[in-house]
């Protein structure tokens, strides 16, 4: 890590909150911005978060489900336990095609949410960087697309690129109401954005 890199960390409002109030990455407040926002999470629903570690959008996610919803984490990397019975986390890969069953047994049943913030391992090449997390996001909504209710919806990273017109077109197949979100908290100069795609078709 530079130094420069560092400095810019420390400066970081987001990161300074999160550490304050406990979250265990600045990117929660990410999720939490994009809730209060657009209401696609509520109290009592049932959420699979893709790419959890190290656990921020699983802790805003219990927050706003509360002790009458579930949450299930997905990661590559094993996630520190969280303190409580209704939050749970699987070390799996998203690209396994056992795992949309894997979710359905570890939640009982269809799920309301489904969120996504898998990124690929930044190379620098812009076109491989982003055909790499097009790849994620599309292997995201398979998943989604097996384990979401009718109505339910389905949040997810991308990356702007030539491919992302696309990818938004597939949603709308599939989807009541597709929009592009870009929280506050995501840094401005990040090619990082998020779809937010409600009314699942089922």
């Amino acid at each position: 890590m530079s130094e420069r890199w560092k400095q810019e960390r420390r400066k970081d409002q987001f990161y300074r909150l999160a550490k304050e109030r406990g979250y265990r990455s600045r990117s929660a407040f990410k999720l939490l911005q994009a809730v209060r926002r657009y209401r696609f999470m509520k109290r009592g629903d049932k959420v699979v978060d893709l790419g959890a570690a190290p656990g921020g959008w699983l802790q805003v996610s219990r927050q706003v489900v509360g002790k009458e919803g579930f949450v299930l984490g997905i990661d590559m990397e094993p996630i520190s336990e969280l303190p409580w019975a209704n939050v749970k986390a699987l070390v799996a890969d998203i690209a396994d095609e056992s795992l949309d069953s894997v979710i359905i047994k570890h939640v009982g049943s269809k799920v309301d949410v489904v969120m996504s913030d898998v990124s690929p391992k930044i190379s620098g090449a812009w076109d491989v960087d982003h055909a790499r997390q097009l790849y994620l996001a599309e292997r995201s909504l398979e998943i989604a697309q097996a384990v979401l209710r009718r109505e339910g919806s389905f949040f997810v990273k991308v990356f702007h690129g030539s491919d992302l017109k696309a990818y938004r077109d597939r949603l709308v197949e599939h989807f009541e109401e597709v929009r592009f979100v870009k929280p506050p908290a995501s840094k401005q100069r990040s090619s990082e954005i998020y779809v937010l795609a409600t009314g699942y078709r089922g």
